[in-house]
C-alpha cells in the first residue's frame, strides 16, 4: 500500500465522523427551526383567536324589533318608559353632548314646550350605568311626567309598584323603592343632592344614597335593596314650592 493509500485509509473514519457530526448539526438546526416556526405560528394563531373573541364579545346586540324604526328615525333614542295607570308611555332620549336638548325639543328635533323625557348626560346608556336619571316635564295637561305625582298617594303606589323601562336591546322592569319631594338648592345649601348620584357602584356611596332617599320617602315601600342593584331615578317639576321636584326611585328586578 502506497503512502497515499495509507493516508486516505486513515482519513476515511475521520471524514465519516465529520460528515455524521455535520448531519446531526443540520438535523438539530432544522428541527429547532421547525419548533420555532411552530411556536411562532401557535402564538400568532392564539393572538388571532383572542382578537376574534374580542370582536365576538364586542358585537352590538340586536335592537328589539319594536324600536328599530324609531331608532332609525332618531338615533338619540335610548329606550322607552311606561307606567301602568298613568299617561307615561314615551321614548327616552340621550344626548350626552347636548344634555338639555330634549328639554324643549320633540322626538322630531323640532322645538316643543313639552320636550321628551331624557337621560342625564352624565349617565351611561349602553350598557346602563348603576343609576339612570331620567327627567321629564310636569305638563299642566297631564302629559310627560305629570302623573309621577300620583305616587304621592301610597294606595296608588300599592296598585302600581312597577316601572317598565326598556333599552333598545332589552326589556326591563323596575320596582319602586322610594318616592320623595325635593327642591333645587342654591349652590351654598348643604343638602342631599340626589341628582349627583349618577354612579352608585361603590358600596359606601350606594348605602349613603339609599339611606338618604329612604329617609326622604313619603312612605316605606318595603322593597329590599343591596349594592349591585341597578337603579332608575325619575324626576319632574313639582309646584308645592319654588323650584320643587318630585322624584321616584326604583330598582331593576333580577
Amino acid at each position: 500500500m502506497t503512502e497515499k493509500s495509507k493516508f486516505h485509509a486513515a482519513l476515511r473514519p475521520h471524514l465519516h465522523r465529520i460528515l455524521l457530526i455535520c448531519f446531526i448539526a443540520v438535523f438539530v438546526f432544522s428541527a429547532s427551526m421547525l419548533m420555532l416556526d411552530y411556536a411562532q405560528g401557535a402564538r400568532e394563531e392564539n393572538a388571532l383567536k383572542e382578537l376574534a373573541s374580542k370582536v365576538a364579545g364586542g358585537q352590538e346586540p340586536d335592537l328589539l324589533a319594536q324600536y328599530q324604526a324609531l331608532s332609525r328615525q332618531n338615533p338619540g333614542m335610548a329606550g322607552w318608559i311606561r307606567i301602568d295607570g298613568t299617561s307615561i308611555n314615551y321614548p327616552v332620549m340621550h344626548t350626552p353632548n347636548d344634555g338639555d336638548f330634549y328639554l324643549d325639543h320633540g322626538f322630531d328635533k323640532e322645538a316643543a314646550k313639552s320636550g321628551v323625557p331624557f337621560i342625564d348626560a352624565r349617565c351611561a346608556v349602553n350598557p346602563l350605568g348603576t343609576n339612570t336619571i331620567i327627567y321629564g316635564h310636569n305638563m299642566k295637561n297631564g302629559t310627560m311626567f305629570a302623573d309621577l305625582e300620583k305616587y304621592s298617594d301610597e294606595a296608588f303606589y300599592a296598585a302600581h309598584p312597577t316601572i317598565h323601562f326598556d333599552t333598545l336591546y332589552a326589556q326591563h322592569e323596575y320596582e319602586i323603592i322610594a318616592v320623595f319631594e325635593s327642591q333645587v338648592p342654591r349652590k351654598k345649601d348643604m343638602v342631599f343632592k340626589y341628582y349627583d348620584y349618577v354612579n352608585v357602584d361603590d358600596a359606601e356611596v350606594f348605602n349613603e344614597y339609599i339611606r338618604s332617599i329612604q329617609a326622604l320617602s313619603l312612605y316605606d315601600t318595603g322593597t329590599k335593596v343591596s349594592c349591585g342593584d341597578m337603579l332608575i331615578t325619575l324626576v319632574t317639576c313639582a309646584y308645592y314650592t319654588e323650584n320643587g321636584r318630585f322624584v321616584v326611585v326604583a330598582r331593576k328586578k333580577w
